[in-house]
């Protein structure tokens, strides 16, 4: 009897383009200003993509906008999440005490710890053009840098994976 295999090769992974924005804004502002001036609708999540650690988890960002008409997905993720450890009292003297606050950075892609923010695209349409989309975003003055990143060459890219 023949032994048949079946081979997956038809696979890929998830194509989409991803984009990195250094801006100073909160995280709620520049998706307005992405609303107002790209004519999006990005909208927070309910819930944002979160990382369990050992004794807390890190909460990043998510703004979502579905296309319908041009079949598109926009998502604006957070890169940094900030947070305040236990502190630790040290007595220095009878009356007085200082109290020593320890804080923590994570990163959602650890080896861009600069780009504050990334918009990833999902687009079934072949006429897209992040290299069009990354223009329109430099014309907004709060933006100071934009630019494509290859997310295959990430080590961290599963977690741009939240669905």
């Amino acid at each position: 009897m023949a032994v048949q295999r079946l081979i997956l090769d038809t696979i890929d992974d998830d194509d989409y383009d991803l984009i990195a924005i250094h801006c100073s804004l909160d995280s709620y502002r520049l998706a307005f200003m992405l609303n107002k001036d790209m004519d999006l609708r990005l909208s927070r999540k309910k819930n944002d993509i979160k990382f369990e650690y050992d004794s807390y988890s890190a909460h990043f960002p998510l703004f979502q906008y579905h296309n319908h008409f041009q079949y598109n997905t926009y998502s604006l993720l957070g890169n940094k999440f900030r947070t305040k450890i236990e502190s630790n009292t040290v007595s220095t003297s009878l009356f007085t005490s200082t109290e020593e606050s320890n804080y923590v950075t994570k990163y959602l892609i650890p080896e861009l710890k600069n780009v504050d923010y990334f918009l990833k695209i999902e687009a079934e349409n072949y006429q897209f053009s992040s290299k069009s989309l990354t223009a329109r975003l430099l014309t907004i003055p709060q933006i100071i840098t934009a630019y494509v990143v290859d997310y295959t060459q990430l080590k961290s890219k599963n977690n741009l994976i939240f669905e």
